[in-house]
């Protein structure tokens, strides 16, 4: 049985969860729903913005370092910084960097201050390809969104900041100090 609706698809993720709560009592139902839905939208919404920016030929996590590099002041940020920025790991900001310069979207240079450290600089053809696409991007985006309230959608920002924090807390790393 293939559902393709997400309302349906919701209905029947919440009816497993209540279904599974008479057996397991102690079960936290609404909260198990909530990181259900939150990874579900995430995943949908991740593969509507690559179906858009996949045709430019880019993959969404370039584009994401792209759009973030053409924010930073005069274009330029060093590899480190933009992995925090745009939520890559190292290994893949240097895939993402070689993908970005093979096309001509930004340049990779070592720094003046300290030869170790490589400074990435957006192209005016990098500049010019975000003013094209990310125009496109905001099509249904908007349409995403039109039915919540400029009020809405700040206080879903503000929760999901909030939630963003307590999965911070619960997932850092516990430090033991050593027995003397």
């Amino acid at each position: 049985m293939q559902i393709n609706n997400t309302a349906s698809q919701f209905e029947l993720v919440e009816a497993n969860l209540q279904s599974l709560s008479t057996r397991v009592p102690e079960l936290p139902a609404a909260g198990i729903l909530l990181c259900r839905l939150l990874m579900h939208v995430g995943r949908e919404m991740a593969v509507m913005f690559e179906q858009q920016i996949r045709p430019f030929g880019l993959a969404e996590a370039e584009f994401r370092v792209l759009t973030t590099l053409f924010s930073q002041p005069n274009g330029v940020a060093h590899p480190s910084d933009l992995c925090v920025r745009a939520s890559q790991s190292p290994a893949n900001m240097s895939r993402i960097s070689d993908a970005l310069v093979s096309r001509g979207l930004i340049t990779r240079v070592s720094s003046v201050h300290d030869r170790r450290r490589m400074v990435l600089r957006i192209t005016e053809a990098g500049e010019g390809f975000v003013r094209q696409l990310l125009p496109k991007l905001f099509v249904p985006l908007n349409e995403m969104l039109k039915d919540f309230s400029e009020a809405e959608q700040r206080q879903m920002t503000a929760q999901l900041k909030r939630l963003g924090a307590e999965l911070d807390n619960v997932t850092a790393p516990v430090i033991v100090e050593p027995a003397l």
